[in-house]
């Protein structure tokens, strides 16, 4: 009975295990090579045009920031297949909502009017780096959920844009995974 009592005691006093960062960048140990980070998905080839939805030309051509931001479309969108794009408000920028029967705004991308350079919240449990040196923060939008948002910062472009997801964290990350510039 005593030795089970200790053991209890010890696991008690076990020191508590570090929960993950939620940064998906690899971290190299002291000394050793930083690894290699993944090719941004917008140096695939861009997407056509007239190949994406018709909100992401309108939206973008009414935009004050056109010329700093660059459409960014998904090119394959998961979970969302079959969700009907919309033009979104989102002043001094563009954005394109998706909308799903019952759920209105499940997911979407904006080019923002805000500078990519502008101070934002950033205590984001997830980031992501590029090779081209482009990051994205995400995590539960409001720092609760339940819907997804990312802050993403693409290299070259001066706008901040929001991808976002209602659908889930993992449908967020494919969604960035996925964007192409759009020419």
């Amino acid at each position: 009975m005593a030795g089970a009592g200790l053991m209890l005691l010890a696991a008690c006093a076990s020191p508590p295990q570090e929960e993950p960062s939620g940064d998906t960048s690899p971290v190299p140990p002291p000394g050793a090579a930083a690894p290699a980070l993944d090719p941004a998905p917008w140096s695939a080839p861009p997407l056509a045009l007239d190949s994406v939805p018709a909100p992401y030309r309108t939206q973008w051509q009414k935009a004050e920031n056109r010329a700093t931001c660059a459409i960014l479309a998904p090119a394959l969108l998961g979970d969302g297949e079959g969700a009907t794009p919309r033009g979104a408000v989102f002043s001094g920028g563009w954005a394109v909502a998706y909308d799903q029967p019952g759920l209105r705004s499940a997911f979407g991308v904006a080019g923002t009017g805000s500078p990519a350079s502008d101070t934002t919240y950033d205590a984001w449990p997830h980031r992501k780096m590029w090779a081209d040196s482009s990051t994205a923060g995400y995590g539960p939008e409001g720092g609760s959920g339940p819907s997804q948002l990312a802050y993403l910062r693409v290299k070259g472009q001066g706008c901040l844009y929001n991808v976002w997801s209602r659908l889930g964290v993992a449908h967020l990350e494919l969604l960035l995974s996925q964007l192409r510039f759009v020419h």
